[in-house]
């Protein structure tokens, strides 16, 4: 069934826009996309429609939806809130229906996300045809479950209002490309609509999104736009050097914060120069202190600081143009020259054991040892590369010229970290053993 002439468009447009945010972040995430339109008449609970219908949702599923929406309609604090004119009063008890609406058809999706193993965002709902259309992405558990994420969903706003913040990234881009479906439902006109939006565009605001639900778990206010700082930090040279050094957002006199020194006159957080300057003084002893406001001295983190409190933040610059977003050790955001990423590990074991597995009869204890060794190598500031093959006694003879040979010896950290120093390959065997290093594979 139909409610506007350009529903199938508009479904695919969303689908497109979400996949093609997955590809420029290398994700490989299943999701499944589709909208509710429910009647503005709560006499039509059967009324209810999915496109597509093969969403694994029928109208039955929805029967209790005006109830649950008169309910969180008849509970909202927003109810006894009174404007100056009778017209402003009505517009204002109008406008909380659509927000109870979302509330009862979040809750009706949430009963099925665990049997299901799924997790479900839905978008504002918006008035089209004497119908109330809410679009739907739902992600499996596992793929969402897999990002670092925090834990408070909102916070509350003068006047007993409660806003919605951003746990991490992934969900940050989910409920920008719902924002986007609204704002393509609230157009006068439609069209071919195949292009939703900019994909760069959308991760960009997604992050803004984030580090905006970042400021609030420190101070409420949203004065400033965290994302245009840490990039405009990252920009600035001193001296001719990159950004490099660590800022913690954080309360002035955080509990959970040693200051090392206070400034007496605290740099103005516009003031991109004098903080990109004073950066050059932190290091991983010795950290930035901002309350997002200002910096306001150099301290550390201390080890009582609880993750569960969600208010000591902090971004690492890197490089030129390169910084991350952490909390509590687990990196939330890496932004390279203004394009904003999901972390991504640099290792991925399980693929790794795979491969390993496929290649070479090697047991438990010495796929270990294997990772052990890339491990190690990963962490090194520089490249270096691990040659694993069953002919590394041979080969080592062979390539003895253009290499140091040693006597065989088991992996360990300590030995990967030291010999990867040198320019050239290290050959090891598929059983964890080290025949030479600084290998040079030219030829």
């Amino acid at each position: 069934m139909y409610i506007w002439q350009w529903q199938d468009t508009f479904i695919n447009a969303v689908k497109n826009l979400l996949q093609g945010i997955f590809n420029t972040l290398e994700l490989s995430i299943v999701s499944n996309t589709f909208a509710i339109a429910i009647p503005t008449d709560s006499q039509n609970s059967d009324r209810v429609i999915f496109h597509p219908q093969n969403c694994r949702f029928t109208p039955d599923h929805f029967k209790q939806v005006f109830v649950l929406a008169k309910h969180n309609f008849d509970s909202d604090p927003e109810q006894f809130f009174f404007m100056g004119a009778a017209h402003q009063n009505k517009i204002h008890r109008e406008s909380l229906y659509p927000k109870a609406l979302q509330q009862a058809v979040r809750s009706i999706l949430q009963h099925y996300d665990n049997q299901r193993k799924q997790t479900s965002f839905c978008s504002f709902p918006i008035q089209k045809n004497n119908y109330w259309v809410i679009t739907v992405i739902q992600l499996t558990s596992a793929d969402f479950d897999r990002q670092y994420r925090l834990t408070k969903k909102e916070h509350e706003v003068p006047s007993m209002r409660k806003r919605r913040i951003d746990r991490c990234f992934l969900e940050a881009i989910i409920y920008r490309v719902l924002k986007e479906s609204e704002l393509e439902l609230q157009k006068p006109t439609e069209g071919n609509i195949a292009f939703l939006a900019n994909s760069e565009r959308v991760i960009e605001d997604a992050a803004s999104s984030l580090l905006d639900s970042i400021e609030v778990h420190i101070n409420k206010l949203n004065k400033i736009d965290l994302l245009s700082f840490a990039n405009a930090i990252a920009a600035e040279r001193y001296e001719g050097a990159a950004s490099e050094g660590r800022l913690i957002i954080c309360h002035t006199n955080h509990p959970d914060i040693f200051a090392k020194i206070k400034l007496n006159n605290p740099i103005d957080i516009y003031n991109y120069r004098g903080i990109r300057k004073l950066l050059e003084v932190s290091s991983n002893q010795m950290a930035l202190l901002c309350d997002v406001e200002s910096v306001w001295g150099l301290g550390i983190p201390l080890d009582t600081y609880n993750p569960s409190l969600e208010n000591l933040f902090e971004i690492r610059f890197l490089e030129h143009h390169t910084w991350e977003l952490v909390h509590a050790e687990n990196i939330m955001l890496r932004v390279m020259y203004r394009q904003a990423r999901l972390p991504r590990s640099r290792f991925d074991r399980e693929l790794f054991c795979d491969r390993v597995h496929q290649l070479f009869e090697v047991d438990r204890a010495t796929a270990k040892r294997l990772i052990m060794a890339v491990e190690a190598a990963v962490k090194q500031r520089h490249g270096t590369m691990l040659v694993v093959a069953p002919e590394a006694e041979q080969e080592t003879i062979r390539l003895a010229a253009q290499s140091t040979v040693i006597e065989p010896v088991i992996i360990t950290k300590e030995i990967i970290s030291h010999v990867s120093c040198v320019d050239g390959a290290i050959l090891i065997s598929p059983d964890g053993m080290i025949y030479s290093f600084g290998v040079i594979l030219d030829g």
